[in-house]
């Protein structure tokens, strides 16, 4: 390989400069290298400047090409020089794994392009298509194809955020992963809380030979409004609490006492008749409280007396299933979500520490969660168990993926908790600040990249990869669900269709009074 650079000075422990005359290769993000003991030390592009510049005077013409008045007046070297700022990130150990050297090269020392298999061993954990792999996408700045791969273990562990605006792809790319997640190397026990309905279209993989090794075939569960249902007696008395609202004190104690004397399987009105038995004055209190109950147990369809839905037929590994959110009202997703996570947590903590339970799950469970802020913030009723979840659930093997387009809205304490973050294309300031504060993984030169991301492009950090770097999305194999419409071509096709039914109309009518006329 020929060197493209030499070393000028370094420049703290991290970074340091270096002079090319490569004008094309070495793009802001590109990999490159230096030589430490033989060993290939990673770094990254992060900021070029030009040191050889035409004079002012050779730019006065626009029309004549700088390169003509140099050799006019006996210039033929027009050679350009650029100052190159790089950070390192280090080098790959075979029995210690990622290391930075925290040595910057000396001045003279040469710089070389790094390879794309180099780039690979380095910075990824995992190989594409190898058991615990995701493969999400490729190098930004490369031509060649440079699969850039996650640790599934870690992504599923230790969660993972995909923060970005509307339109900048965070719905595809997160259907990308489930996909990943669904590959034979993989068969993840996934659930997705899709609040647009945007994924059914991920029952595709169950057709597609992808997805397909022996005996093993995934499933693909969609589950409407009506097929998602919570039994009242269910729910212990902290989710009681968190489903109605603005209770005070009394009305706490009071429902406090009613629960306790009800039966192991009990229905709403059961709850109502058992407040009137602690209460037989029939106070202001227990009037109020009942009309909580039924305004918003009684009154909200994912609440039932009767009916539920198990955990197991909606986790189990080597299926995907996509809970649809849209046909319910924000306070009826907060409930659902809470009451939902909450059990899943609780079925896992008692799986792990072998206790007695209604509900158990063996296995370890991937949940993705879109418009996170809808149920991350601080005021959803939903908020106190994606806490726990998001600082508790590693250890019980409950992983979540939070999609948002308004990290802003996002707790910060929930955000910290992401040990993997992917950041696509943002550009409203609060939201790049809340990351900035939130997402310490990711170095300021590659935020300051936010604004200029397009569609399908992302930055990658934390624990799933060894440092963090620019990717493209790739493509996925299933339809994308979450499309834009096209507007114009809806209303051009609209008015073409009742232009024609407008024709046919008319000439209905010229028959029937022709038939009159007769």
């Amino acid at each position: 390989m020929e060197p493209v650079g030499t070393v000028r000075c370094p420049e703290g422990t991290y970074e340091f400069t270096f002079v090319t005359p490569d004008n094309k290769k070495l793009k802001t993000g590109e990999f490159i290298y230096y030589l430490l003991d033989g060993k290939k030390v990673l770094c990254r592009v992060i900021k070029r400047k030009p040191l050889r510049i035409y004079p002012d005077t050779f730019l006065s013409h626009p029309k004549v090409e700088p390169s003509k008045i140099m050799r006019a007046v006996g210039i033929e070297n027009e050679t350009q020089l650029f100052e190159v700022k790089a950070c390192i990130m280090g080098y790959y150990d075979e029995k210690l794994g990622f290391i930075n050297p925290r040595i910057p090269p000396p001045p003279g020392e040469k710089v070389y392009i790094a390879e794309g298999e180099e780039i690979q061993k380095t910075l990824m954990k995992k190989k594409i298509y190898e058991k615990g792999s995701l493969h999400v996408g490729y190098l930004l700045n490369r031509d060649e194809d440079v699969p850039v791969v996650l640790d599934a273990s870690l992504v599923a562990s230790e969660h993972i955020c995909i923060l970005a605006s509307t339109g900048s792809g965070k719905s595809y790319l997160s259907g990308v992963i489930a996909e990943e997640f669904m590959k034979p190397y993989n068969r993840g026990a996934l659930l997705i809380l899709d609040p647009h309905g945007e994924y059914h279209t991920l029952k595709e993989i169950e057709g597609i030979d992808e997805f397909l090794d022996g005996n093993y075939k995934p499933r693909v569960r969609i589950f409407g409004k009506n097929d998602v249902k919570i039994r009242l007696c269910e729910l212990d008395y902290t989710e009681l609490v968190g489903i109605l609202p603005n209770l005070s004190d009394k009305m706490e104690a009071m429902l406090k006492n009613a629960y306790e004397i009800l039966p192991e399987k009990f229905t709403s009105e059961d709850l109502i008749n058992a407040i009137l038995e602690v209460d037989s004055e029939k106070s202001y209190t227990s009037k109020a409280l009942i009309w909580r109950i039924k305004r918003y147990i009684q009154g909200m369809d994912v609440i039932d007396d009767y009916v539920h839905l198990e955990l197991v037929d909606i986790l189990k590994p080597g299926q995907l299933s996509v809970i649809q959110l849209y046909e319910m009202s924000d306070l009826e997703q907060q409930i659902l979500v809470s009451v939902l996570l909450n059990r899943v947590l609780n079925a896992r903590i008692a799986a792990e520490k072998g206790k007695e339970s209604n509900e158990i799950l063996e296995y370890p469970v991937f949940i993705i969660v879109e418009e996170a802020h809808r149920f991350a913030s601080r005021d959803a009723k939903s908020y106190d168990v994606m806490r726990t979840i998001l600082s508790e659930g590693r250890k019980f093997g409950v992983g979540v993926c939070l999609i948002s387009q308004r990290p802003s809205k996002i707790d910060s304490d929930i955000l910290s908790q992401c040990m993997t973050q992917v950041v696509m294309r943002i550009v409203n300031p609060a939201d790049q600040d809340n990351i900035k504060s939130s997402v310490e993984s990711i170095g300021k030169d590659l935020l300051d990249e936010l604004p200029g991301l397009t569609k399908g492009q992302a930055i990658v950090a934390g624990v799933a990869v060894n440092a963090p770097l620019m990717i493209r999305v790739r493509e996925r194999l299933t339809t994308h669900g979450g499309i834009s419409r096209d507007s114009p071509s809806e209303w051009i096709k609209w008015v073409s269709l009742n232009e024609s039914e407008t024709k046919k109309r008319i000439v209905k009518q010229k028959n029937a009074k022709l038939f009159w006329d007769e």
